[in-house]
């Protein structure tokens, strides 16, 4: 709020004087302030999001970069499931957006870690990696299959679509944000051992075997 002192002078004809006064008056001012750092846990390797976020999705969105022919903002805004008011301040700059919106629309866009993040240690542990046995096992698992995707030179997308598993899906997997969802499941040779003792793998056949570095062909064979 600022408070403005404003000085007059009038002609007072009753004493034949001139005659000043004050006065003052509030009204509230709206500055634009600098957004605070995005707090959103990255893959492994990234500490912060990009300062210029806002605009590297408005750039891959209007195909000035990128793979994905030009979408406007109502149609994205409705495929990623959020208002087109909120996809324009992100655009805009005016706001971070949360986990799920980002995976949405690096699915949409075709986008990776390395063109939205910059690379380094954020210190921050992933949400499985919660110092039990399974929980060790399943970050573990998680960073396998992103370092075997890396290898292969495959994109989130890419992977999407030999997997069947959406790339949202699949950025957060590789986050270790899976939780303990469907893409989960118990090693077969270790049913008749206790839950809190067997190895965790993925239940998706390609996740399995790109996890498992079963994977020996290039890019551009079909799986």
């Amino acid at each position: 709020m600022i408070r403005a002192t404003v000085m007059a002078t009038f002609w007072d004809g009753r004493h034949g004087a001139c005659t000043k006064f004050t006065y003052s008056r509030h009204h509230w001012s709206f500055m634009k302030t600098e957004r605070p750092p995005a707090r959103m846990r990255l893959p492994e390797g990234f500490s912060h999001l990009r300062a210029d976020l806002g605009q590297i999705l408005k750039d891959h969105r209007m195909g000035v970069k990128g793979v994905v022919g030009p979408i406007s903002q109502d149609a994205l805004a409705l495929s990623v499931g959020i208002t087109r008011v909120a996809l324009s301040r992100i655009e805009n700059g005016h706001t971070w957006p949360q986990g799920s919106t980002l995976d949405r629309i690096m699915e949409q866009l075709e986008l990776d870690w390395p063109q939205v993040a910059i690379a380094g240690d954020s210190g921050r542990p992933a949400l499985l990696f919660d110092g039990s046995l399974q929980g060790t096992r399943m970050y573990q698992l998680c960073q396998r299959l992103r370092v075997e995707r890396k290898s292969l030179g495959w994109s989130l997308a890419e992977l999407s679509r030999r997997s069947g598993v959406s790339a949202s899906q699949l950025s957060r997997i590789e986050r270790a944000q899976g939780g303990r969802s469907g893409v989960f499941t118990w090693h077969p040779g270790d049913l008749n051992v206790r839950p809190g003792h067997r190895r965790v793998v993925f239940g998706n056949p390609v996740l399995a075997d790109l996890a498992a570095g079963r994977f020996d062909y290039g890019p551009d064979r079909e799986s």
